[in-house]
């Protein structure tokens, strides 16, 4: 952390379900236990890898609650309030405001196309102020369908109660161009890397840190790419990327775009980590691997 917004390695946790899809409460524990123990510096829930926008608020509050009892303060953590509309994300940010979180974090509106900036402005203004506690944006156009460009992105990084951006745009040049206005150590709040084929080069640059879904069965060794980057050790930090890199792929097959967060859970399972890798329907609960070799 720095006194400005995150720094360091965010782990984007999953959301371990039951076969009816009720929220695996004693896994989610075991899975916040593996992740501290690991040496994460922040926990994020509800997100694209929690499949937030599947679950029923109703879920959506048991999970923000377990999360916020079981982890007593031992690490920074995070909740995703991403809705369809403002309003939609205020009722739930009201509706948890008894879990104290250190951040929420929301994305633009999803399904219906934003096209105007004004309109993201406004979103993350009205959400921000439903509540006091700072606000995280997170860039996902490819699962949001709304891009949001980089003086847009500019402008939401100087708003008022606006911890952090977290960019999985995949669009390095936006990344790069958000360095180079805002050198570290001379930025409002904090820029974040989501996109985990560049955390090593993002981090050599001046990134403040990286948020992983990906991560959570690899904590360790995004801790010790991130110390390596962050040394100003270029070569050993593409060595650690690569390893990354490719455990991820052998991991996700190739499929990952179908099967990543079945993979992701399936792999915890085999860690003894959660009791199961059921994932919200329709998404497929039962991984083929015919083809994967």
């Amino acid at each position: 952390m720095n006194e400005k917004g995150l720094a360091g390695v965010v782990i984007a946790l999953p959301t371990p379900l039951h076969p009816d899809e009720t929220v695996d409460v004693e896994s989610l524990c075991r899975l916040m236990d593996h992740t501290i123990n690991g040496g994460a510096d922040a926990i994020m829930i509800g997100g694209t890898m929690g499949e937030g926008v599947a679950l029923l608020d109703s879920q959506k509050r048991i999970l923000v609650e377990t999360a916020v009892a079981h982890n007593a303060g031992r690490i920074t953590l995070l909740a995703t309030v991403s809705e369809t509309s403002t309003k939609r994300s205020i009722d739930f940010v009201r509706s948890i405001r008894h879990c104290p979180v250190d951040y929420w974090v929301c994305t633009s509106p999803y399904y219906n196309k934003f096209p105007d900036p004004q309109s993201v402005l406004t979103h993350i203004t009205e959400i921000r102020g439903s509540s006091d506690r700072p606000l995280v944006f997170y860039n996902a156009p490819l699962a949001t369908g709304n891009p949001v460009d980089v003086d847009t992105l500019d402008r939401i990084l100087n708003m008022e109660g606006i911890a952090g951006v977290k960019d999985s745009s995949t669009n390095f040049g936006l990344f790069m161009e958000m360095l180079r206005r805002y050198p570290k150590g001379d930025r409002p709040a904090s820029i974040m890397q989501g996109d985990e084929s560049v955390f090593d080069v993002s981090l050599l640059l001046g990134a403040d840190g990286v948020v992983s879904g990906g991560g959570v069965v690899f904590v360790e060794l995004l801790k010790e790419l991130y110390a390596t980057a962050c040394s100003n050790n270029p070569a050993q930090s593409m060595v650690l990327q690569r390893r990354l890199s490719q455990e991820l792929r052998a991991l996700l097959g190739p499929r990952a775009g179908r099967d990543w967060v079945a993979k992701i859970k399936q792999r915890l399972v085999d860690m003894d980590v959660i009791g199961a890798s059921h994932v919200s329907a329709p998404f497929l609960t039962h991984i083929d691997t015919v083809g994967d070799e």
